[in-house]
């Protein structure tokens, strides 16, 4: 019972700095020191424009101190010639390698990665988790040696493979958190928050209060909706699904819950909405009481920042009603979604779209959703 509460106390130290209440790598220590390892990694990984890889998040821990100056030096000079990349690609959701089995016994021997990186940094022995996420995204968890004398436990191997799935919502959770610059706000401030929707639920699974950005996907119910207090998915598969991860985030008997992300479909968009389902601490208030339970980040990937339209009549010489078009398709909005916002047919979408595609000198719409994004960097950006 023991080990389990401290399981539970761990777990939630690390749902806490998920939201940005408790330092990240306060939680980090403590996994340490309930693994027992030399220190960790934890990297995200989504996928880009055209489907390339790109590197969002990464943070290197020695102990509980967080190392910028090893993931600098790691990402600069190892791991473009690191031979446990493609390896580590390839790994199934979930699978647990050890980093050793990465290498060849020749590698072990010659590899820059191995000997110059991870043996002088105390984790040649370690292990690396892949946790696969929604569209291709993922995260690669990395553990250290272990500081046990005789090495990896049973036990240990056990906890890892148990605090998993928590690190793998805790990290999405964070990030969202992060884009939405809300780290350490207050339930008020959450409320308030513009960059992303936020519903709180009670322990019993109603929904208690919601943000205005919220409240208006509930209202246009093109997704997710209110049913009579309770959270509710259009879809019936994936209102299924979506009462399956409630119930584990909102487990009875005050027991800890656990997180869990899906994708929602939407008739309006091509772009699904993402719920980040978080739960509460599982101290404090009873059974049924009326206090949060859980809360659900709404990300809806078609509100991220879009391109001023005048910076592509400026830059890249199209006209107004091109350059409108361009940014919401880049925003992820379909033909269809657009006609309807626009008040105008959809073949006259279809028109704008062939002379944009003509004028760029591309085909592909993921040429011109990388192309409009780019320009976000030069200032042009409006919410």
């Amino acid at each position: 019972m023991a080990g389990a509460d401290r399981f539970g106390r761990v777990v939630e130290h690390l749902y806490d700095a998920a939201l940005g209440d408790v330092p990240w790598d306060s939680a980090v220590g403590a996994m340490n020191d309930l693994i027992r390892t030399t220190g960790q990694s934890i990297t995200y990984v989504a996928v880009g424009p055209g489907g390339r890889p790109e590197l969002e998040w990464s943070r290197f821990f020695v102990a509980a101190e967080c190392r910028d100056d090893l993931r600098q030096l790691y990402y600069r000079d190892y791991y473009w010639r690191d031979e446990a990349i493609p390896r580590l690609a390839g790994l199934n959701d979930g699978e647990l390698a050890w980093k050793s089995d990465l290498y060849t016994d020749r590698e072990m021997k010659t590899s820059a990665a191995y000997n110059e990186f991870r043996v002088a940094n105390n984790n040649q022995n370690g292990l690396f988790t892949a946790m696969h996420g929604l569209s291709g995204s993922g995260i690669v968890w990395s553990c250290g040696n272990s500081t046990e004398r005789d090495g990896w436990g049973h036990d240990q191997v056990r906890v890892i493979r148990l605090l998993a799935p928590h690190i793998h919502q805790a990290t999405r959770v964070r990030r969202a958190m992060a884009d939405a610059r809300a780290l350490g706000a207050s339930r008020a401030g959450l409320l308030e928050n513009g960059r992303m929707g936020l519903i709180q639920l009670d322990r019993r699974g109603r929904i208690m209060e919601a943000n205005d950005r919220a409240r208006r996907i509930l209202v246009e119910r093109d997704g997710i909706r209110d049913a009579g207090g309770l959270l509710t998915a259009g879809h019936a598969g994936e209102n299924e699904e979506l009462q399956r991860l409630l119930s584990r985030a909102l487990p009875r008997h005050g027991a800890q819950g656990v997180g869990g992300s899906m994708r929602i479909t939407r008739r309006r968009t091509r772009t699904p909405l993402v719920l980040e389902i978080h739960p509460a601490r599982s101290t404090g208030a009873g059974v049924g009481a009326r206090s949060v339970g859980a809360q659900v980040l709404v990300v809806d990937p078609a509100s991220r920042p879009r391109v001023d339209p005048a910076l592509l009549v400026k830059l890249l010489g199209l006209a107004p009603a091109e350059s409108r078009i361009a940014v919401m398709v880049a925003a992820g909005q379909t033909v269809p979604g657009i006609a309807l916002s626009l008040g105008c047919a959809e073949s006259t979408v279809k028109t704008h779209l062939k002379r944009v595609y003509r004028k760029l000198g591309i085909r592909k719409q993921t040429e011109l959703v990388h192309r409009v994004m780019s320009l976000a960097t030069l200032g042009g950006s409006s919410p």
